[in-house]
């Protein structure tokens, strides 16, 4: 670890407390004074940890990290502006974040296009099919943000249930890119199979936990403060 550069640091670090703050805001009660405190640490560690993996993609022409990461920071942004701003409400935030993934949707298509006209994959070895598999989730979430924002903005238990699933995604991503992609960072006795995707399965069960209670339940009437 001491011959990582610093901002492989940096990324490990954030990386870290991603995870552990992710893991306590998905646990903790919503709404709550925890919850808040661990989200608005997630989410300063989310945007550094996208930033250096940003960085890290661009230097060493990683395409697939590159794109996780640009999905990452939109689903990380969009959740987060969805309890910022008041309910039934949009901005101009909501459409330029809407065209992003979008333009990143349509990048990833060229990629992978790219790759089957090549009959070959590109620097990073990533197949073709994944390119499009990431192209048709941006397209996917880009008109469920055309549908938001043609309405108006959300209410009670859709806006709680889009912040939810968006923030989960992106701890989703960091979580498999940190288990999956950098576990050489680890002891090696902590390597085995069932340490590294328990993890990424217990981020899945717990946003469909919460999904589930938001959406069948009437815990959604409990207010989330905007200022949050």
């Amino acid at each position: 670890m001491s011959e990582l550069p610093l901002i492989g640091l940096v990324h490990l670090l954030m990386g870290t407390v991603a995870v552990i703050s992710g893991a306590g805001a998905l646990a903790a009660a919503k709404g709550m004074r925890l919850h808040r405190m661990a989200g608005n640490l997630f989410f300063g560690a989310m945007l550094l940890l996208v930033a250096s993996g940003l960085y890290f993609s661009f230097t060493r022409s990683i395409i697939f990290t590159l794109f996780l990461s640009v999905m990452a920071f939109y689903l990380l942004s969009s959740g987060w502006a969805t309890v910022m701003r008041h309910e039934g409400k949009t901005g101009r935030f909501e459409l330029a974040n809407c065209l992003f993934i979008l333009l990143a949707g349509a990048a990833a298509l060229g990629v992978g296009l790219t790759e089957t006209i090549r009959g070959a994959p590109l620097q990073d070895d990533v197949p073709s099919a994944a390119f499009f598999i990431l192209a048709t989730l941006a397209v996917l979430f880009g008109a469920q943000d055309v549908a938001v924002i043609r309405r108006g903005g959300c209410t009670g238990k859709h806006r709680i249930a889009r912040h939810l699933w968006r923030m989960c995604l992106s701890l989703f991503i960091a979580v498999t890119i940190f288990f999956l992609g950098n576990n050489h960072v680890l002891p090696e006795i902590l390597r085995t199979p069932l340490f590294l995707i328990s993890p990424i399965v217990a981020v899945l069960a717990l946003m469909v936990f919460w999904l589930v209670r938001v959406t069948f339940t009437k815990w959604h009437r409990t207010p989330l403060s905007p200022e949050r």
